[in-house]
This record gives C-alpha cells, sequence and structure tokens, in this order.
C-alpha cells in the first residue's frame, strides 16, 4: 500500500491509496501522533476497499490518536468503502465522513448571492446551495446536520440530503419539488408585499418559538462576543468596547435562532415555506433574527436587499416595515421598544459575524460598520443610557 504523509500545523494528513486488507493492513502500525498534534486525517480518497483488518487497524489508529489527547477523521470516503464502515457500524463508532459528489455549475441558473455563498438550481427536483471559495468543508456538513435536527423539531425545512463540491467549493443539495424562491415570489407580486410580510414574521414566529437542543445548536452570544473582540486592531478599542457593552444588553435566550433569515433562503411550495441554508443555525434571543432582517431590508442605503435578495430596495423597505407590523403584533410594546431603541446594534452584529467568515471583504465590512452604523449605535448608546 503507498502511504503519504503530511503535517500542516498540529494535524497530521494520511492519504492511502488502493487497497487495505490483510496483506498491508500492518503497514498502519506506526506512531502517527507525535507531541504537539491534536488531529489525525486519514485521507481515503483514492482508497478502493477497505476489509476486516483494516477496520480494525483505523479502530487501534483512533484508540491510540485518543490516549494522546488527539482526534482521528477518516475523510474523502468513496461511497463503495463508505458503505461498507456503514454496514459493519463503523460509522457510528468512528468519524467517517464520505466524499462528496463533484458538479458543476456552468449553465445553471443562479436564484441568489449571500455573504457566505449562493443558490442554484440544480435540476427540476432540488437546489444547491454552494459555499464561497475559502470557507471550510466541515461548514457544508455542519449545515446538513443542523438542517437535519431542525425538521425533527418541527422547523419546516427543506430535506438536505447530500453534501457536494464544485472545484474547491463545497455545498448542500436541497430537494425542491415544484417550489419557487420566496424572493422571486415578492419581485413578481409585490403588491402583496404586506402578505409577504406577515409570512416572514410567521416563519420567524416558527424558529423563536422552538427551543434550541444546547447539545446540538451554539450559543450564538459566546460567538458574538469572540467576533466583536475580533475586531480590535482593525477598530479604536473605545469602539470595541461599545458593541462588547451593547452584547451584554440583548437578553440570553435558548430560541431557534436561523441567523441568516431572509427571503432568498426561503422557499415556497403549494403556498407553504421551506427553509434553506441552515449553516447560522444557533441558540439565543429572537431579536439577533429581528436584527438581521433589518440589515437586509432596512436600510435601503446599503443597497444589501437587491444584492442578496434582487428584491429592488424600496420594495424591501416595504416589506420590512410590514415584517415588524405583524412579529410584534403579539409581543409586548416594551419588547417592540426595545428593538427599536437597539436596531442599529443588532442589525450590525452581521455584519461583524461576517468579517471572520470573509477576509476578502474585512475592509468593505469594517468600513460600513465605522462610518454608518457605529454613529447610529453611540446615538442608541446615549438614549438608552439616558432613559436609564
Amino acid at each position: 500500500m503507498d502511504i503519504v504523509k503530511l503535517i500542516e500545523g498540529q494535524t497530521v494528513i494520511v492519504h492511502l491509496k488502493e487497497r487495505l486488507d490483510a496483506t498491508n493492513a500492518q503497514s498502519l502500525d506506526q506512531d502517527w501522533v507525535s507531541e504537539g498534534i491534536s488531529e489525525l486525517v486519514i485521507d481515503l480518497s483514492e482508497c478502493e476497499y477497505v476489509s476486516s483488518a483494516g477496520l480494525r487497524s483505523f479502530m487501534l489508529l483512533a484508540r491510540g490518536a485518543a490516549s494522546r489527547g488527539a482526534s482521528m477523521a477518516l475523510v474523502n470516503v468513496p461511497a463503495a468503502v463508505y458503505e461498507i464502515f456503514q454496514v459493519t457500524g463503523f460509522t457510528k463508532i468512528l468519524d467517517v465522513r464520505r466524499k462528496p459528489r463533484e458538479i458543476s455549475i456552468e449553465g445553471l441558473e443562479l436564484l441568489s448571492a449571500g455573504v457566505c455563498g449562493q443558490c442554484f438550481q440544480l435540476d427540476s427536483e432540488t437546489i444547491v446551495k454552494l459555499y464561497n471559495e475559502g470557507i471550510a468543508p466541515e461548514v457544508a456538513e455542519q449545515e446538513k446536520r443542523f438542517a437535519q435536527a431542525a425538521f425533527i423539531a418541527g422547523v419546516p425545512t427543506a430535506l438536505s440530503y447530500d453534501v457536494v463540491t464544485c472545484g474547491t467549493r463545497t455545498g448542500v443539495i436541497y430537494e425542491m419539488l415544484d417550489a419557487q424562491l420566496f424572493s422571486a415570489l415578492i419581485r413578481a407580486t409585490p403588491e402583496r408585499v404586506d402578505e409577504h410580510g406577515a409570512l416572514l414574521a410567521g416563519i420567524a414566529h416558527t424558529f423563536h418559538s422552538t427551543q434550541a437542543d444546547p447539545a446540538i445548536f451554539p450559543d450564538l452570544k459566546a460567538r458574538l462576543r469572540g467576533d466583536i473582540q475580533g475586531l480590535r486592531g482593525m477598530l479604536p478599542d473605545d469602539d470595541v468596547d461599545l458593541l462588547a457593552a451593547r452584547l451584554e444588553t440583548i437578553p440570553d435566550g435558548d430560541s431557534l435562532v436561523h441567523y441568516d433569515l431572509h427571503t432568498s433562503n426561503i422557499m415556497i411550495r403549494n403556498g407553504e415555506p421551506m427553509i434553506i441554508d441552515l449553516g447560522d443555525l444557533s441558540r439565543g434571543h429572537y431579536l439577533f433574527d429581528v436584527g438581521l432582517i433589518a440589515m437586509i431590508f432596512g436600510y435601503e442605503e446599503h443597497g444589501n436587499c437587491e444584492f442578496v435578495t434582487k428584491i429592488p430596495n424600496a420594495t424591501g423597505r416595504r416589506l420590512y416595515d410590514h415584517f415588524l407590523e405583524a412579529y410584534f403584533a403579539g409581543r409586548s410594546a416594551e419588547e417592540r421598544a426595545f428593538f427599536d431603541r437597539n436596531q442599529a446594534f443588532l442589525a450590525s452584529l452581521r455584519l461583524v459575524s461576517s468579517i471572520s467568515i470573509l477576509p476578502p471583504s474585512r475592509d468593505v465590512l469594517i468600513t460600513k460598520i465605522r462610518d454608518d452604523m457605529l454613529p447610529k449605535i453611540r446615538a442608541e448608546a446615549l438614549r438608552n443610557q439616558a432613559m436609564a
């Protein structure tokens, strides 16, 4: 068997080629995890077959890695080899990741584009959410896992069933039989923008009335704390401190938060909504979602609505107003007033969290935060201080 070993930082990557069976399984009996290594990755993209002897070798490798405080993952496993792991039950005891199917987007219809990726109509039954260059492949696997958990929790999510690659990009396939993009429906019927705003509010209520399982969904507020501290060196410390202090005024929460809830992440089928793009699903306060919707639709001067959804910015603003009216209709006047006093800060958080995801857009995002949002946030802070 041909074995190639690479070391990248704290990760050892071992490429196995051809077959792994009783005649060569002993070749894996090596000390792969040395001091300072935290992860052992076995790449099986060129492995044709794994026998029972090979499976036992992987078990010993995993135990050995764990005894030294390292994890082990088997990645890029071809379909035929993955079936062996699955049938024998090894997918339940080892971290086994199937080799994604390769697709091409040449000639496909672009449905929408967002901060992290694009959606394409793959065929008459499916769409693909394709992440941008530079976003780790693990993000697509996480999105698929979150989508399945949300579906089980009763959220109307589209059925996700495959992770794919397109060159160096990774994506998730969603089943979309006879479905229409919500943004396309709004563009076609702008006279019904009040109905569309109410529907978006109803979708948000569905998420926010669902309790997020802490064993599956990460704490969004904790993530945002880290994102804000990551601005040091890009913004003055006083501004970073202001953002950090404003974050702590937002109550904790355990609702399911989509954190990219806009009309180009919603499909409509037979009048019923289905949600896609679930990679940011989190646990937190519902206002984080409302703030994101504000950033996309509520600030016409940024042009985010037209860029993300292809809906004219003025129509998006009207949609936003109807959304707020419907969303807060069942909540207290104090809750609406609290949001109004913190809208700019809550809206800015999506810009803040996007910086770590999209380093090439860092300067543009920092400029928007510094020149447009921070003056509004300072004014909000003064008003809140005056009311205290």
